[in-house]
């Protein structure tokens, strides 16, 4: 198939039954197909395409999915060798898609090709442009553009200087006519769809010139368009708030000042925090003191006027932001959950307050109500939580919008870059846009040696550098480029999962090396964790027995719950014996029923959080867990992640043991409560192992 022209309709009715009857009385010259793809239109548009065009390939939308959305879809059911994007109204002349496909396969560095555009009464539609600058937007969406409407820069943005009789290459044109070389769509992608409406147009032919490929005007092939600019009719009409939105989204995507912005998104965001955090604890302060006030009656000492506190002020201001900025609290990080956030905020605000209630005793004159110091504190674990999971909310949704997504550029070997790619659009909470990848294969975006230069062309924020490109000849580059350009940097090591938060990169002999130290903090919370097992395992067991007594009696007075025991592998290798409890139904036992289980705890055998109890075939399945001692956990982050692939379950399982933390294991706890208490196991813990 030579040609695919493709028409995105939405209650074009009337228009796009004027295309069609035009494309049938001048059709292309080579091999061709016609599809249609209709975006839920309610005028009875497919309904017409269906009954009078039977050899158009009709697709129908059940939703709008946006002209982008519906081009895409039309590109990925072709078949043609080059695409003929056309808007609905447009009304094709005699041979106008020929000429417009010879002048593409002549022209080798050609990408689109547009034809020339006229109104209906055979005016010339200024349908080529130059890319555009902030003052040309101004001029063409504010009251400025009324004012001066023979202003340079719009003529020049509009190319009112250009005859537009001789083919050129051009910055951009409108989507009304586009023809496509597929193997640019290929290198280059498809049109980006988080433009609805609007700017879908000149974000792929600026694509297209960052890929290498020009963009040309040929107006020897001359089609008649009848353009409405809906968007410039008033504020208030949907079509002008949907062009604001694709116009914001094209600047934040490509401009230099955005871009600016993104690069130091950490500092912004970091001061973002700092701001509304000293809100919070100054509101906190103020709220506090006038609680106590509200409260006087049930104090014995009366409250210092607010005067009184001014120095105060400045004094609990820098203990609370030391306290976070210690805590990681500004440490941003989207993929922080609210539950790990709330815990450091109470921290900080403890340690806080604790220097705060000393400073107290040690000054002679105490100045200030240790009632409003615990009031304040107080507040803040409330007020900076709160208001933190709004700024987070906010956020999600604007990246939900596909605002500030982080462009992030990958480097390796073609099946890891699908790996990973897989791995980072499967979160949409991420906010990730792949921009390409950079290999020696012929669609990657260049070499290893040109990636500061592909940095800069496609405003990259962060490369991830895979195992198969981890050398110094890669990275060096990388880091000298990036030293004063805030671009983030990873590197892709599977062991560093298993090195733990007490690892360090330190010289040694003259050699580059991992260093990894077990120090007093390590067995504190190796004591704590302990400890805790065994405080919680104790107050847990009597009401785990009375609920097993209850359950049992029910069982032998029905006959339809059953107990028995399986034995998996415990510490040290040794045997294990795990408590089931069956129903009727089918369905597990609660924990609760199982007071064995935190017997064991008690025991020292299990802990309450841990890696799975696994059958002897099942650690052989799993490479890292014959080689790994480890006490099992009634539960876990692996009870959370039931549609997980076994083997990565259990190796991130494994590697949570080199980063244990009284928070994240009481974050596990807490979340897989509801499982635990209905009992419910992940689908692999009762298979016989042996995954590869």
């Amino acid at each position: 198939m030579d040609l695919s022209i493709v028409i995105v309709t939405h209650n074009s009715r009337s228009p796009v039954e004027k295309c069609l009857k035009s494309i049938e009385a001048h059709p292309p010259a080579s091999t061709f197909e016609v599809l249609v793809v209709d975006n839920a239109s309610t005028d009875g548009t497919p309904d017409m395409i269906a009954e009078r065009f039977p050899s158009v390939r009709l697709i129908r939308n059940g939703d709008n999915v946006g002209y982008s959305g519906g081009v895409n879809q039309g590109i990925r059911s072709s078949q043609g060798r080059h695409l003929l994007i056309l808007n609905p109204d447009i009304v094709v002349g005699e041979s106008s898609i020929d000429r417009l496909v010879d002048f593409l396969e002549r022209t080798p560095d050609a990408g689109i090709a547009a034809s020339k555009l006229v109104y209906p009464d055979g005016r010339l539609q200024l349908s080529c442009r130059r890319f555009y600058s902030f003052t040309v937007l101004l001029l063409r969406r504010t009251f400025l553009g009324k004012l001066f409407p023979n202003a340079r820069l719009l003529r020049e943005h509009l190319m009112m200087d250009y005859d537009h009789e001789s083919a050129r290459r051009v910055d951009w044109v409108i989507g009304a006519c586009m023809l496509v070389r597929r193997e640019a769509i290929e290198r280059v992608g498809s049109m980006d769809e988080r433009f609805f409406l609007y700017f879908e147009d000149i974000d792929w032919c600026y694509r297209m010139g960052k890929h290498g490929w020009s963009v040309y005007y040929v107006p020897a092939s001359v089609l008649v368009h009848s353009y409405e600019r809906s968007s410039a009719k008033s504020i208030f009409r949907k079509p002008f708030l949907i062009h604001l939105l694709s116009m914001l989204r094209y600047m934040e995507k490509w401009n230099r000042i955005f871009y600016f912005l993104r690069r130091h998104r950490a500092t912004i965001k970091t001061l973002l925090f700092v701001l509304f955090d000293i809100l919070m604890i100054n509101a906190s302060f103020v709220g506090a003191y006038y609680l106590r006030m509200a409260l006087q009656p049930f104090f014995r000492f009366g409250l210092y006027p607010m005067s009184w506190y001014m120095n105060f002020i400045y004094f609990y201001n820098l203990i609370y932001f030391v306290t976070f900025f210690f805590s990681g609290l500004y440490r941003i990080r989207r993929e922080t959950s609210w539950f790990d956030e709330f815990v450091d905020i109470a921290k900080a605000a403890l340690i806080g307050v604790v220097i705060l209630m000393a400073s107290t005793y040690l000054t002679k004159v105490r100045v200030f109500s240790r009632a409003v110091v615990l009031g304040q504190a107080l507040l803040i674990i409330i007020s900076v939580g709160g208001f933190r999971q709004v700024l987070r909310a906010v956020h999600r949704e604007l990246v939900k919008a596909a605002f500030d997504l982080k462009r992030v550029l990958l480097v390796g070997s073609g099946d890891e870059v699908e790996e990973i790619t897989e791995r980072l659009l499967s979160d949409p909470r991420l906010g990730i846009e792949i921009v390409g990848f950079v290999n020696d294969s012929a669609g990657s975006l260049g070499t290893p040696a040109e990636i500061p230069e592909i940095i800069e062309r496609f405003k990259v924020q962060e490369v991830i550098v895979l195992s198969s490109y981890r050398n110094v000849e890669t990275i060096l580059p990388l880091l000298m480029h990036s030293s004063g350009r805030m671009i983030q940097i990873r590197t892709v090591m599977p062991i560093a999962r298993f090195l733990g938060s007490g690892a360090r990169i330190e010289e040694f002999v003259g050699l580059p090396m991992f260093s990894i130290e077990r120090g007093v903090v390590h067995l504190f919370w190796k004591g704590l964790k302990r400890t805790t097992d065994t405080i919680l395992s104790a107050v847990i067991l009597p009401f785990s027995l009375v609920a097993a007594l209850f359950c049992f009696v029910c069982g032998k007075l029905t006959g339809r719950i059953r107990f028995h025991v399986e034995r998996r592998v415990g510490l040290g290798g040794r045997e294990l014996t795990v408590p089931r409890v069956a129903f009727s139904s089918g369905r597990e036992g609660g924990d609760l029923f199982k007071p064995l289980l935190f017997l064991q705890v008690f025991a020292g055998r299990m802990s309450l959080v841990g890696p799975p109890p696994l059958r002897a075939s099942q650690r052989r399945g799993v490479g890292s867990a014959e080689i790994i001692d480890y006490k099992p956990g009634i539960t876990g982050a692996w009870r959370l992640s039931a549609e997980a692939p076994v083997s990565e379950v259990i190796e991130a399982e494994f590697a949570s043991l080199q980063n244990r933390s009284l928070r994240r294991e009481l974050s596990i706890l807490i979340r897989s409560l509801r499982l635990a208490f209905s009992g419910r196991y992940p689908g692999w813990f009762d298979t016989e192992g042996d995954w590869q």
